[in-house]
């Protein structure tokens, strides 16, 4: 399968050009060094303590495959800049904020839905049909990308970081051709959890958006996530307290392999996972990494991504067996020919098992959700394991430990 670049509207072809001489000159908004990048952050942020130094491993290890492995060209080098540097400026924020308000750390979480499984499962789909009852609360792209308010900003004024993300959303838009029909974004809509994860820099949306192999094999090898997960749950609970008395309802399938370290650190958590056919989750996933590495990259290796992709998903769900086999009565199952058939049906069998309550008011939201986002509401996402080297068969013997043997789908 050929993956065209896109002819990019002259704006963009502009700023590429800006972008490339700013490269070659060796200025700052294309450079990709840990000292740059860290005085950046702290330069707008205003702070200096970045807090416990493990994240550093993670920021080097990025950086450097930024440099030896994903040829970036001009623009791509800004996209990623500026992503490693708000992380940071999070991150620095995270610090202030933990010091200066203590007792936002100090209020138990309300058990928060988690929600995993494999990437293009019907994962996303479930985070929206929770997030519409009124007791819960997902978190829009915008504060996922930035948990922590701006200085200063006008408390009676359209809060700033929406307008960010609309811009670095609408900036990327042309370079992102067909994305909408594989996973649209919105500024305002709900997304995962790798995003705010990204200041810990142990988070899949790095490897997911730009082609860097060498932070991904890192990341696979980095089992240990406990420090990451402490980090996680003090996000939690300062999107928490921004609106207290929701329950928080998260999405990530990466959660799937780190499970342990998640509930280390969050006991409580009512725990959904997902499972669909693992040749169409693969296939689907590869076609959307492709996308994203294509609008940043000069060069998408297909066949190193679909390699990636399947590594990815037998260590995760390795992980998420010897989990299971510790824990085998935490997680919630669900499967995905069932939760389509009848996706309310599939949510109010969810709130019973974990004891939550259905209302009235619940079951219409669900209900409105499902009516404003029919299937293939942005067009047909068209894919398939021949387009990315692979086979159905391959696949599905490469899972068979998991799917076929522990779980039937």
């Amino acid at each position: 399968m050929e993956f065209q670049k896109p002819d990019l509207p002259l704006s963009i072809k502009v700023i590429s050009v800006v972008a490339k001489l700013m490269n070659a000159l060796g200025l700052s908004p294309t450079r990709l060094d840990e000292d740059s990048v860290c005085t950046a952050a702290q330069k707008e942020a205003g702070l200096t303590d970045f807090g416990d130094s493990y994240f550093r491993d993670g920021l080097r290890e990025l950086l450097r495959s930024c440099q030896q492995d994903a040829d970036l060209h001009p623009i791509g080098r800004m996209v990623v800049r500026d992503m490693v540097t708000n992380f940071l400026i999070q991150r620095l924020k995270l610090v202030e904020v933990r010091e200066q308000e203590p007792e936002i750390f100090r209020q138990p979480l309300i058990p928060p839905l988690i929600v995993t499984g494999m990437a293009r499962s019907g994962t996303t789909f479930l985070h929206k049909l929770l997030a519409s009852d009124p007791a819960n609360r997902a978190i829009p792209q915008w504060e996922l990308m930035r948990p922590f308010p701006e200085r200063n900003a006008d408390p009676n004024e359209p809060d700033p970081r929406i307008a960010k993300m609309e811009s670095a959303l609408k900036f990327r838009q042309p370079m992102l051709p067909g994305l909408d029909s594989k996973h649209a974004l919105q500024a305002d809509a709900p997304e995962e959890c790798i995003i705010p994860l990204g200041i810990t820099f142990n988070s899949l949306i790095f490897p997911t958006l730009f082609p860097v192999k060498g932070y991904m094999q890192w990341y696979l090898e980095n089992a240990d996530s406990s420090p990451k997960y402490q980090e996680y749950k003090w996000i939690l609970q300062v999107f928490q307290a921004g609106e207290p008395g929701q329950r928080l309802t998260m999405k990530a399938p990466a959660h799937m392999g780190s499970l342990g370290s998640l509930m280390e650190q969050i006991p409580d958590a009512l725990i959904i996972q997902l499972h669909r056919d693992p040749a169409t989750c693969v296939s689907s996933v590869c076609s959307l990494i492709i996308t994203y590495h294509q609008s940043v990259s000069n060069h998408v290796d297909i066949s190193m991504i679909a390699d990636l992709v399947l590594q990815l998903y037998e260590t995760w769900l390795k992980r998420n067996l010897a989990f299971r086999k510790r824990y085998p009565d935490v997680i919630y199952d669900v499967y995905y020919p069932s939760f389509v058939s009848d996706p309310v049906g599939t949510v109010r069998q969810i709130y019973s098992h974990f004891d939550l309550p259905w209302t009235e008011a619940a079951a219409a939201s669900l209900q409105a959700t499902i009516d404003r986002n029919p299937k293939n509401k942005h067009g047909k996402h068209h894919y398939s394991a021949a387009d990315f080297g692979l086979t159905e068969a391959a696949i599905a013997d490469r899972l068979k430990f998991f799917y076929g043997e522990v779980i039937s789908i």
